[in-house]
């Protein structure tokens, strides 16, 4: 079986809850890079937070992701239940650091196929760190 970790990590100049927010609205997610649609396609508790799927086309793949864990405003974990050969479960975690937000986005990723998650990574490891950069600027900029 192979098994890989990719982490991203981020400094947003904004408020916590403003961030918690912007990272956990899944409609919103269709305007990151490399994302070509997402929407909603069950409400969890509370609508965006735990048992919430969202169905996410993001470089010609389409995956559902459930929320599996829902800590507001410092944390979210999900899971891919749909699309990806892989099992990939996702944990976004935020911490307030001199008066801005760090967020580390962690991927565990594993699969029977020899080499599989670890082509997945690689994938992840040029699109998050991208995509958080733009979250990034767009959630300070919206604070502003």
């Amino acid at each position: 079986m192979g098994r890989t970790t990719v982490d991203a990590r981020v400094r947003v100049e904004a408020p916590l809850a403003r961030v918690f927010d912007r990272i956990t609205d899944h409609e919103a997610m269709r305007d990151w890079p490399g994302v070509s649609a997402c929407r909603l396609i069950a409400e969890g508790t509370p609508r965006n937070g735990l048992g919430a799927v969202r169905r996410i086309t993001a470089w010609g793949l389409t995956l559902d992701e459930e929320v599996v864990q829902f800590e507001p405003p410092r944390r979210y974990d999900y899971s891919i239940i749909k699309g990806l050969p892989v099992e990939h479960r996702g944990v976004v975690r935020l911490a307030e650091v001199d008066g801005a937000v760090e967020v580390d986005w962690h991927v565990e990723l594993s699969s029977r196929v020899p080499l599989l998650a670890q082509a997945v990574g690689a994938a992840l490891r040029f699109g998050l760190p991208r995509a958080l950069r733009w979250f990034a600027q767009q959630t300070a900029h919206a604070a502003s």
